[in-house]
């Protein structure tokens, strides 16, 4: 979801997370749909997932390489299971263009008369083109530092700047810049080697800034006769600023290359020959927050256990013998933790006619027992063990209230406990894009938790059974919405949509 510890055992000997239902006492699968519907199983979410968020996939960030291979994974699922593509030239890949960006670590420099340091010893904070040779300001930030007064943005300008950030200001380097120092060098715990980021515009490498990093011990042998300057103790709450009298080169060169990125789509026809004319989307962004540096986002949760999802329900409905009499087109979209930009351009350049999608159905953070304050509020604290058999049901009566009592009515063979306290993530999901267009959708979500868009939203927390099931709803649903005669009843009055895309 874009940006604005599960327990396995609880209670010995009871059905909580039993592998078709919740609980006993469900209401029993038509033997129409049970063969599809018995597909849908745990174990097959964990290879799923085990790949989607494992270390070759790199967290998938959005042109990044390991976004390519997600890609590259949903669509050779999606062909093994027999959905067939849907783009004009024959391929599952609705591709945009996008750039990727990166430095030439061979381009790294940092020297003074006294070291050159290695290539290895200098990390990458921003990528851009830097060649500036200039006297050197050491500056020190501790605790809840302000905007950079009138007098320390003249002591910066022109100067490169030797940064030694210990504040509550994370993203200090660009203050420097802005006000006017060549160069930004900034003393850190660990160097992050170069990588690659997307860019959904071609960077101007001549107007880049690059931000550059070292480790201390690399900076005192930069500047030996400084030592005891750069070991100085840091001041209580605010800024000191020490000229180091010698100057400093550093250099970079930026790389740009094209990316490959779009989303990808597929579609498994329907049974109908009239009603394979109209279409249930059924969708899960790939993309997550990829690689900064050494550091990864699996994005386990989000929102692997939604593409995980996808996947099943797409296994599900092609092994069943009876398919759904529209058409249903499964769309694994690109860029949304940048701005729900995937679900943005497919409903603005749709390979299929949007008037006839009878309704949109979102899966995004569907892997995890809610546990926190959600969306931030709090008021609204969750307990884990309260929210084991719980999933947010967003959106689903604000178009069409037929959608909901659909999706009711099939959770009657499931047994979530639904909850309705997170429409406040109604424009945070891609679901979103196609709500704007007037179709009805439903966005199924599990609720936050504290691995929310950290480093540690990893497969080992991963509620398997809780993806299982809602694949199992959503595939009930889709079968549902494949034998509903007519559109969906549009019985809701609409005012202008509003609010902003993604999860931030």
């Amino acid at each position: 979801m874009k940006l604005r510890s599960s327990i396995s055992i609880l209670f010995a000997g009871s059905a909580i997370f039993a592998s078709a239902q919740f609980g006993p006492g469900m209401r029993e699968i038509p033997k129409d749909y049970q063969k599809g519907f018995n597909t849908i199983k745990a174990n097959d979410g964990r290879k799923f997932l085990g790949v989607l968020a494992g270390p070759a996939f790199e967290g998938r960030g959005t042109g990044q390489p390991g976004f390519e291979k997600a890609m590259d994974y949903m669509a050779d699922n999606f062909k093994r299971f027999g959905l067939k593509p849907i783009m004009p030239d024959g391929s599952y890949f609705q591709l945009v263009d996008f750039w990727k960006v990166g430095t030439d670590v061979n381009s790294l420099m940092v020297k003074t008369d006294k070291y050159s340091a290695r290539t290895n010893e200098i990390g990458v904070s921003m990528a851009g083109d830097l060649n500036v040779t200039g006297d050197v300001v050491f500056v020190v930030a501790n605790g809840t530092v302000a905007a950079l007064t009138d007098e320390q943005q003249a002591q910066v300008k022109g100067k490169v700047v030797l940064l030694l950030n210990k504040s509550t200001r994370r993203r200090f380097e660009g203050s420097f810049s802005t006000a006017g120092a060549t160069a930004v060098i900034s003393i850190v715990d660990k160097v992050s080697a170069p990588g690659w980021q997307g860019r959904r515009t071609k960077p101007d490498a001549t107007t880049a800034t690059a931000r550059l990093s070292v480790s201390m011990e690399t900076a005192k042998k930069l500047f030996p006769a400084s030592s005891s300057v750069l070991d100085a103790s840091l001041p209580v709450d605010g800024i000191a600023m020490i000229p180091l009298g010698t100057s400093v080169t550093a250099g970079a060169k930026q790389m740009i290359d094209k990316a490959r990125v779009g989303n990808v789509v597929a579609k498994l026809e329907g049974s109908d020959p009239t009603l394979r004319d109209e279409f249930i989307g059924v969708g899960a962004h790939l993309d997550h927050l990829g690689k900064n540096g050494d550091v990864w986002y699996p994005g386990a949760d989000d929102d692997g256990s939604g593409s995980t999802a996808l996947l099943q329900v797409a296994k599900a409905l092609t092994s069943n013998p009876v398919k759904p009499k529209r058409t249903v087109i499964f769309m694994s979209f690109y860029g949304e933790e940048m701005g729900l930009l995937g679900s943005g351009y497919f409903s603005n350049n749709a390979p299929i006619d949007l008037t006839k999608m009878i309704a949109e159905l979102q899966m995004d953070m569907v892997g995890r027992n809610s546990v926190g304050a959600q969306n931030g509020d709090q008021k609204r604290i969750d307990i884990e063990s309260e929210n084991l058999d719980t999933i947010r049901l967003v959106g689903s009566k604000r178009i069409s209230t037929a959608l909901d009592k659909i999706i009711l009515d099939q959770n009657e063979s499931i047994g979530w406990k639904f909850k309705y306290d997170a429409e406040d993530v109604y424009t945070r999901s891609d679901h979103y894009n196609f709500a704007r267009k007037g179709i009805p959708i439903a966005f199924f979500f599990t609720g936050f938790h504290p691995d929310y868009h950290q480093p540690t939203d990893t497969v080992d927390k991963i509620n398997f059974d809780k993806i299982a099931n809602t694949a199992k709803l959503v595939y009930l649903t889709i079968h549902q919405l494949g034998e509903y005669k007519g559109m969906l009843p549009h019985d809701v009055p609409q005012t202008a949509a509003g609010g902003r895309g993604g999860t931030n």
